[in-house]
């Protein structure tokens, strides 16, 4: 009899959570029965566990104060990232009350349940033999996936940025505009051969490496071997590594360095600092900074502002972290000054990082915002003002690339395009918040917004006048891949193409992470804090890109949640030590 009640209770929920969830996402005509079945499914088994262990459950979040707290603050983020807004401003009120309160309880049971799984068992932390040879050998299953991927794309993908970066090394006339050291990695391989696939055998191997890398490292401080290799089939089979790693973007091998930078910081917290006090720790730490510095124009103050807060926290290797702090910052000056002057290497346009400033803008005049004549006939000056009309709440190219967008005014006196911004923002608030939450949707938003979009990702190459195209080593393979990824957009866009799921998912592990290790365990947040704090202030368009960093070094906070330090288990003493 318990058994149908549960059963009953689960159906119940489940569908009710179904329809609430889908109905605070988008309209019941654009909803697909296929949609509804299967997360209909999903919930009632859910529910059904759920129900099951709900004692347990509330009891590990109950715990501590701050894991219920945390949890229920991430639970509201959610249902707000969740929502599509149209529908929620026109929808009655008692309908909006009903499904956000069921949505909200049906997120809140969901995060609960994976903060009980990883708060009821795990790995002690403890240092581990590990042989280095079992980098090679979870590196393989990625190696062999991906390169199916290149195949079918063969000799790799290529949008216009890509193009750029290979017409300066055809035509050895160099800029910054996109990161100079991308267009070197491109020049120097090429030597070996002169083809887009050389670069994506690079970044395959650059990928896997420090994949497996991060892999090892937690074996080497008490991850089983089971869940090590089911994180490295996950990551060999994820559809976003499998096509990233095909795309000639210098984002790729940022957003590396950033799972890389993550992944030491990890190691740090899990040897105590030791490997702060070691040439090879600083080494690495120097070079990881390096590349985060040197493949994006924004990477510096995320190189230089966690190297800050490593030393902040370990203070007693003040004199080891400064070193790469200070060689970093000052190689970077150097290079990007006095070098790239000697050699006619053009820096980026300061323009660029105006993106934000620029989209408020056109938003206050495109909807005839508050302007005096005096605002008026200074933005005439910078793009006549029925040219503004062209604005685009999501994407910047519309303006600053217009035909008659005069950069060059902006840049000869930023203090006074900063100055002019900062009056028209504090004249029109409500427009220039809707225009910032639109232009920066991407980075907040699960559901994408009813009148924005998304770009995933790029196949294929871009016309080009190099010769360059898209030839498949297999077209069924081809015709194959294109299909899974466009199924994937289409069916699962919410869960795998909007990297805000995986930067909700790495707040909830780092929660967990500092019940199970203590509060260091929020120092390997930092790379990723203070990545999307630069995107916030500059994002330029809804390029899954800027932020896939996210989704890649997501498994990573999970396999940190999965460890324990002994004297931090939950207070009734029940703990399953997995295997």
């Amino acid at each position: 009899m318990t058994r149908v009640l549960n059963l009953l209770i689960s159906v119940a929920a489940g569908l009710a959570a179904t329809i609430s969830v889908l109905a605070i996402m988008q309209a019941r005509q654009d909803t697909s029965l296929l949609k509804y079945v299967v997360l209909s499914i999903v919930s009632i088994c859910f529910f059904y566990v759920f129900w099951m262990y709900r004692r347990q459950i509330f009891q590990s979040v109950l715990e501590k104060s701050y894991i219920m707290v945390g949890i229920a603050l991430l639970s509201v983020y959610t249902l707000i990232s969740l929502i599509d807004w149209p529908l929620f401003i026109n929808r009655p009120w008692y309908e909006t009350a009903i499904v956000d309160l069921i949505s909200l309880a049906t997120i809140f049971c969901f995060f609960s349940y994976l903060a009980f799984l990883l708060l009821r068992g795990g790995y002690e932390w403890k240092r581990t033999d590990v042989s280095k040879w079992q980098i090679l050998w979870y590196m393989l299953p990625m190696i062999f996936v991906w390169m199916f991927y290149l195949l079918a794309f063969f000799p790799g993908n290529m949008s216009p940025d890509s193009l750029n970066h290979w017409r300066q090394v055809e035509n050895m006339e160099f800029n910054n505009w996109h990161p100079f050291a991308y267009t070197i990695v491109i020049l120097v391989l090429t030597q070996l051969w002169d083809s887009p696939a050389v670069i994506v055998l690079f970044q395959i191997l650059l990928m896997s490496f420090v994949y497996a890398y991060g892999i090892y490292s937690f074996r080497q401080y008490g991850l089983g071997k089971k869940i090590a290799w089911v994180a490295a089939l996950l990551w060999a089979v994820l559809p976003i590594n499998g096509i990233f790693s095909t795309i000639l973007w210098k984002d790729v091998v940022y957003s590396i360095f950033i799972v890389f930078l993550t992944i030491f910081v990890m190691k740090t917290v899990l040897q105590e600092g030791r490997n702060l006090r070691t040439w090879s720790g600083i080494a690495t730490f120097t070079v990881v900074l390096l590349g985060i510095a040197f493949f994006r124009n924004n990477g510096l103050p995320i190189a230089v502002l966690t190297a800050i807060g490593m030393l902040i926290v370990y203070r007693q290797s003040w004199k080891q972290l400064l070193s790469p702090l200070v060689l970093v910052s000052a190689l970077y000056l150097v290079v990007t000054g006095p070098v790239f002057t000697a050699y006619n290497i053009q820096s980026a346009n300061p323009n660029e990082s105006m993106s934000i400033p620029t989209q408020q803008i056109a938003a206050v005049v495109s909807q005839d915002g508050e302007l005096t004549e005096e605002q008026l006939a200074y933005l005439d000056t910078i793009l006549p003002i029925e040219d503004w009309d062209a604005y685009n709440p999501y994407l910047t190219d519309r303006i600053k690339f217009h035909d008659n967008f005069k950069d060059d005014v902006v840049v000869a006196d930023m203090g006074k395009y900063l100055s002019i911004w900062f009056d028209i923002v504090r004249q029109n608030p409500a427009i220039v918040i809707e225009a910032y939450l639109k232009q920066t949707s991407l980075v907040w938003q699960i559901n994408k917004p009813i009148d924005g979009y998304t770009n995933p990702y790029t196949i294929d190459v871009d016309p080009n006048e190099m010769g360059l195209e898209t030839n498949p080593v297999s077209q069924t393979l081809y015709d194959v891949l294109e299909y899974g990824l466009e199924a994937s957009r289409y069916h699962t866009e919410e869960l795998f193409w909007r990297p805000a799921v995986f930067s909700i998912l790495i707040i909830l592990f780092s929660l967990i992470a500092s019940r199970k290790l203590g509060a260091i365990a929020w120092l390997p947040i930092l790379p990723v804090l203070f990545n999307t704090a630069t995107i916030f202030v500059g994002l330029p368009a809804q390029d899954y890109r800027y932020q896939v960093s996210n989704a890649m070094v997501s498994i990573f906070f999970l396999l940190f949640a999965c460890l324990y330090k002994k004297g931090k288990e939950p207070s009734d003493g029940e703990r399953t030590t997995w295997t």
